[in-house]
Order: structure tokens, then C-alpha cells, then sequence
């Protein structure tokens, strides 16, 4: 997930600002890794309400020791691996967005870095 606040793109997740982000779709039981990468110039908490991120990697360097976390701040040119493991209780859909409330929300609502993570529910279809 590239993050970005600069240049003609603006505050972005992918190269896209919500409502253009196009959400994580998983399933329980499936184990989802996300690198993030900040190309930008400012920092970036990046919380995903709900489901926590196990934080597997620092700038491409694998952990000694992987911790959990509710949000991982990522600053100018850092990367961060994480697995998220949705099981049957987390079956909705999360927000998921930078944590610096100018980031991701204006006047007008939702705006920016913001996309949602889908934990689809097996036994529907559709």
C-alpha cells in the first residue's frame, strides 16, 4: 500500500483518494500481507479498526520479534510489513485509514487515505 501526501496526487493510498480506494476483500481464516511504503513527505499512522496488524517486517528486514498493533506509524520513506488474520467474529467491513484526521476526512466527509477492509462471510454468497 503506497502512501503518499505530495506531488500531484495529494494525500492518496495507491494512488488513489477515497471513495476511489478500492477496498481489502478477504475471507476468515485467510492471512492478508500489506507492505506499506510512505513516498511521501509526512508521517502516516495507518489504523485498520477492528482487526489487529501483526507487524512482521521493518524496511524489508523480517522481525526478530513480530508485535501486534491497532496502528503503525509510517514516516517519510520507511516500509512496514504486516499480515492481517481475519477469523468468523471479524465478518463485516472496517475502516481503514491514516490516523491524522486531516488525512482522511474534510468538511465534506471521508476524503483521501481511507479504504475499507471486507471480511466476506463464507456462507453467502454474492
Amino acid at each position: 500500500m503506497v502512501l503518499n501526501d505530495a506531488g500531484t496526487i495529494g494525500l492518496s493510498l495507491n494512488g488513489k483518494a477515497f471513495p476511489a480506494t478500492g477496498a481489502v476483500v478477504a475471507k476468515p481464516g485467510d492471512a492478508v500481507l500489506v507492505h506499506y511504503y510512505n513516498e511521501g513527505l509526512q508521517i502516516h499512522p495507518m489504523h485498520l479498526h477492528h482487526l489487529l496488524q501483526l507487524v512482521v517486517a521493518k524496511d524489508g528486514v523480517p522481525l526478530d520479534q513480530p508485535y501486534y498493533a491497532d496502528t503503525v506509524l509510517v514516516g517519510p520513506g520507511e516500509r512496514y510489513s504486516v499480515l492481517v488474520m481475519p477469523t468468523a467474529a471479524d465478518i463485516g467491513a472496517w475502516a481503514w485509514h491514516c490516523h491524522i484526521v486531516s488525512h482522511a476526512e474534510s468538511d465534506k466527509g471521508l476524503t483521501g487515505m481511507v479504504t475499507a477492509f471486507v471480511v466476506a462471510d463464507p456462507t453467502k454468497s454474492g
